[in-house]
């Protein structure tokens, strides 16, 4: 029997001003699997971790970023991984950040872009990438079949609840990794941070 393990998850971060979204791209290192591949945020599940507590941390690693908002996609991601055998379930979160937010990357990532759904849909990798891209505007952005639906995704209110226990003290390191990024920030490959 080939065994299914849930131990990722994914997180589509988007911001609006009035009728404009942008959702933002990070693309991986060159020193990284994949390399300079353009992906939403990604990240491991740890031992003993809610999926949403693992999706706002990540979100937390990868860019600083602390959304306003977040939804669970009804859509889960899955596929097929050659080299363990096993198939691979990815719950897919949404999250809404400020317009001016700004986004400062860490060592996973070398640059960012914020750019229509159109544009996403061309630079990600995978196809279950598309497809979430099409989920996170029928299932949230126009809310589904009506607003109740996105309403009824919403897990903003756990996911503040998680954090304020759940958030460990920083270490020396860490500190010291966040200053180098605010005093080298990467620049966004549109050009714009804003």
């Amino acid at each position: 029997m080939i065994p299914v393990a849930c131990k990722q998850i994914e997180v589509y971060l988007f911001r609006r001003r009035g009728r404009r979204v942008e959702f933002l791209l990070l693309r991986r290192s060159a020193t990284r699997t994949l390399a300079l591949v353009w992906q939403p945020v990604t990240g491991g599940i740890e031992k003993g971790e809610a999926a949403y507590v693992a999706a706002a941390r990540e979100v937390r690693e990868e860019t600083s970023l602390t959304p306003i908002r977040w939804w669970a996609l009804q859509k889960l991601t899955a596929f097929y991984q050659p080299s363990s055998d096993a198939i691979h379930v990815v719950p897919v979160f949404v999250a809404e950040v400020a317009w001016t937010d700004p986004v400062h990357l860490s060592h996973e990532h070398d640059r960012y872009a914020f750019v229509s759904a159109a544009t996403a849909a061309k630079r990600v990798l995978w196809e279950t990438q598309r497809e979430a891209l099409k989920a996170v505007q029928s299932e949230i952005l126009r809310g589904g079949a009506s607003s109740r639906g996105a309403d009824a995704r919403d897990v903003t209110a756990r996911i503040a609840a998680a954090a304020k226990p759940a958030m460990p003290a920083r270490t020396a390191a860490s500190k010291s990794a966040a200053r180098r990024r605010r005093a080298h920030p990467p620049k966004p490959l549109n050009g714009r941070s804003k």
